[in-house]
């Protein structure tokens, strides 16, 4: 790795580390509370989906919308079977409306990517990634890569039960 280029990834990482820590998670983190808590802060349900077909072989593999007229937010990620690799989908987009990224209005073409899941009609606020050159979709992962681990870390710790005093001692 380059000087300059480990240089901007450790403050990618400190940034996202900061970022992450001011939000305040639940502990034990899960996937499941990160997804509720990430409602609150939004105030608004966020409703997870595999994307289309269509979308993920135009090269997105995750999406997060909004379609006018909704009072929800949507995340469609690429489909695995890995958990693993299905959570990072979401925790990128959870990591850019983390930094409150902007969507954009999708050209119809980009719409018709995603039909059947909206209508071909609708108008509809996207922000969509296919991949990771610019400092937004890095840092956006940087958000992801924290959020991951701190659901690793806290699962490690969940099933070593209950750490009390009594328990260091001996």
């Amino acid at each position: 790795m380059s000087g300059e280029h480990s240089l901007r990834y450790e403050k990618r990482t400190e940034r996202a580390r900061d970022l992450v820590a001011a939000l305040h998670l639940p502990h034990p983190l899960t996937a499941e509370l990160l997804h509720r808590h990430m409602e609150g802060l939004r105030g608004k349900t966020i409703v997870i989906r595999p994307a289309s077909t269509r979308l993920v072989e135009s090269g997105v593999c995750g999406l997060w919308i909004e379609v006018a007229g909704e009072n929800f937010e949507r995340i469609h990620h690429a489909t695995t079977d890995s958990a693993v690799h299905r959570q990072q989908f979401i925790n990128h987009e959870f990591g850019h409306m983390i930094l409150r990224h902007e969507k954009e209005l999708l050209p119809i073409e980009r719409v018709a990517l995603l039909a059947p899941l909206i209508p071909l009609d609708a108008i509809a606020y996207a922000l969509s990634r296919s991949s990771f050159t610019d400092d937004q979709e890095a840092l956006a992962e940087a958000i992801g890569d924290r959020l991951a681990l701190i659901m690793l870390e806290d699962e490690a710790d969940a099933a070593k039960g209950p750490q009390t005093g009594f328990g260091r001692v001996l």
